[in-house]
């Protein structure tokens, strides 16, 4: 088959898998950073984000601002530029595996897997996701630009760091592509990183970079969390809107890190006699090392793990074009076949979860019953349904977890504000705020409540 049958086929085959995730909904970060954001749902959009906000998502916020102007807080419209960014991205993969190494039956294989595989289903799903789609988008066109089109390259390395900050990674990537351009490349790569100190400098957002309060029980979990993500790659059991990650002790956490050591060493060892698993290697580990080395308030989060996935796919498409040329084509295909029957029903059931937002958390607390987070999160969608009664078990049922978590709290005083409880609701609120003073939203149900108080009283 010509090249432009197997992009068409892929193409085609990516959209059929991500047919049943229509209509989509919206998730978590998706209310306050998206619907609720007026850099989104405002009229203007503000250009000093590409600045002072967000860490350095503008051309995220951007996108996601004229989706808005166009079709509201209609999900179906934002899964579906999502669907198609993540088909256009397995398209890219094949062109690029193509390019390197000339092998159609390698590079359709890797972006097939990339495809379908469940552990995608979360960047694709999960409409905040956007900037992890756009990164990929534009970092994998950089670096199909960068021999031949070295100012395109330059160009869309730029709009992939605006996208997601992590983008900077795909510096080194294009480095050895692009070698005779390294200083454009370097400089280009600097003044961003400029961008990003002052942006989060501006911003300070908690629990992140030199915010975070623990940086080296992060640290020490980022191995663990490397042989996570690869044994969900290998086989994507568990998968989990908040996965909760605890420490298994020191002594693990450095068995983890030699480990991984020791797989960087063997891909580098070998990198002459097996070129192509050694780079899959080194993708794997270098697309992850942004979110595994910048602290921030998830250790694991499988959206992280969309442009690692692609090296975890050269290897395994590696293995079934070039280790298994001797064998029958029946059988490769049968073996081929047997991956995808394994594989695409997982997807679509995962899909089916995402479509809605109740059974997403639902699955989450089913997944980590001891992290308080996934039964705040439960709670929430249950309040939005109007089932009050069994949001406010999950929301102390999160309390319980964690008596620190002013959201919890809030979501008390919300159950008992709707059940005319102003007194407790009012206690509730202001134990919120002792917790976290710029909590906006308990701070506006107090004034709300204490008015109705105060009313009640002149009657």
């Amino acid at each position: 088959m010509r090249s432009s049958q197997l992009g068409a086929i892929l193409m085609a085959v990516t959209l059929l898998v991500y047919l049943n995730s229509f209509p989509g909904a919206f998730h978590y970060d998706d209310f306050p950073l998206l619907l609720d954001n007026p850099r989104v749902s405002g009229p203007d959009f503000a250009y000093s984000s590409y600045l002072d906000h967000y860490a350095g998502r503008p051309l995220t916020l951007w996108t996601l601002h004229w989706n808005y102007r166009f079709f509201g807080d209609n999900p179906l419209s934002y899964h579906l530029v999502s669907v198609l960014l993540h088909a256009f991205v397995v398209l890219q993969i094949f062109l690029l595996v193509f390019q390197l190494y000339n092998q159609r039956l390698l590079a359709f294989s890797t972006a097939l897997l990339f495809a379908v595989h469940p552990l995608q289903t979360q960047a694709v799903n999960y409409i905040w996701s956007r900037s992890v789609l756009l990164m990929a988008t534009f970092g994998f066109a950089a670096l199909l630009s960068a021999r031949k089109r070295p100012w395109v390259a330059l160009f869309c390395f730029q709009l992939a760091i605006w996208s997601r900050t992590e983008g900077l990674i795909l510096l080194v990537p294009l480095l050895i592509l692009s070698r005779p351009r390294w200083r454009k490349l370097s400089v280009l790569a600097m003044v961003n990183l400029v961008g990003f100190v002052y942006s989060m400098s501006a911003y300070a957002p908690v629990k992140v970079a030199w915010n975070y309060p623990h940086p080296f029980a992060y640290w020490s979990l980022a191995p663990t969390a490397f042989w996570k993500y690869l044994s969900m790659m290998m086989w994507p059991a568990g998968l989990n809107l908040d996965h909760h990650m605890v420490s298994a002790g020191p002594g693990w956490n450095l068995i983890g890190f030699l480990a991984l050591l020791g797989l960087l060493a063997a891909a580098f060892r070998l990198r002459k006699a097996y070129p192509i698993p050694s780079l899959g290697i080194f993708w794997l580990a270098l697309m992850l090392a942004p979110s595994l080395l910048m602290p921030n308030t998830d250790i694991l989060n499988e959206s992280r793990a969309y442009m690692s996935f692609a090296g975890f796919a050269l290897v395994a498409g590696w293995l079934f074009s070039n280790r298994l040329p001797n064998l029958h084509i029946g059988f490769k295909v049968s073996a081929a076949l047997l991956i995808l029957v394994l594989l695409v029903p997982m997807t679509l059931a995962r899909n089916r979860v995402w479509n809605d937002d109740l059974a997403l958390w639902q699955d989450s607390v089913l997944k980590s019953p001891d992290k308080s987070r996934p039964h705040y999160n439960l709670g929430v969608a249950l309040a939005r349904l109007g089932r009050n009664i069994k949001a406010e078990v999950e929301f102390q049922n999160a309390l319980n977890l964690n008596p620190e978590d002013d959201l919890s709290y809030a979501g008390l005083g919300y159950c008992a504000e709707v059940h005319s409880q102003l007194t407790k609701a009012s206690t509730l609120y202001r134990q919120a705020l002792a917790l976290n003073p710029n909590n906006i939203y308990a701070q506006e149900s107090l004034e709300r409540v204490e008015d109705k108080i105060e009313k009640g009283k002149g009657l």
